[in-house]
């Protein structure tokens, strides 16, 4: 499966090229909108991300390069039959503050991609409300987390339910249907 890249290289490829967002925050925006049926053979994201991150300003080659891994491997993880699905945060590594940072960007941008091409929540099953709810409550979590374990334990529970939750809305409403029989029967 197609990795990601290194984190805190992706913060300093979108600081250079003056889009202004967490790496999470871009990661997420891609995973809502495949989660909410954008076609995975389209093109249209760079457009969509363009106007999101760029003012509708065309991406430089370096970074609609780093765009179309991510959406790659978005692609491929939503549809592994293991659920290999990953949030795009910063590592471990980084104090729990930042990994929440990223968590409650991640769910915005999540958020704002779903919200981009998702137009008629009326038709959504209760299921995928309830995540759209929650990812909402979310996006206004207290990042301020203490270094503690039972804190280390909370977040990765919050990060592990989002995950499976965007897999859910994935499920649902990201897959396309089956190809329709394009054969002619002859009486």
């Amino acid at each position: 499966m197609n990795e990601l890249p290194d984190y805190q290289q992706a913060q300093l490829l979108l600081e250079k090229n003056e889009i202004f967002v967490t790496p999470s925050e871009a990661h997420g925006v891609i995973s809502g909108l495949l989660a909410c049926g954008l076609s995975i053979e389209a093109k249209e994201y760079l457009g969509l991300l363009s106007d999101v991150f760029n003012d509708g300003q065309s991406f430089s080659h370096d970074l609609k390069e780093f765009f179309a891994v991510i959406y790659k491997q978005v692609v491929e993880s939503f549809n592994d039959e293991e659920f290999q699905f990953d949030l795009f945060l910063p590592s471990d590594d980084e104090t729990l503050v930042d990994q929440a940072n990223g968590l409650v960007s991640w769910v915005a941008g999540f958020m704002l991609g779903f919200g981009l091409k998702q137009k008629d929540y009326g038709k959504l099953s209760a299921d995928v409300k309830e995540v759209i709810s929650d990812f909402s409550e979310i996006t206004r979590l207290d990042t301020m987390f203490d270094e503690t374990e039972e804190d280390s334990q909370a977040l990765h529970e919050v990060i592990e339910y989002v995950r499976v939750s965007a897999l859910l809305c994935f499920a649902e409403l990201g897959q396309e249907p089956a190809p329709k029989s394009t054969k002619k029967t002859l009486h």
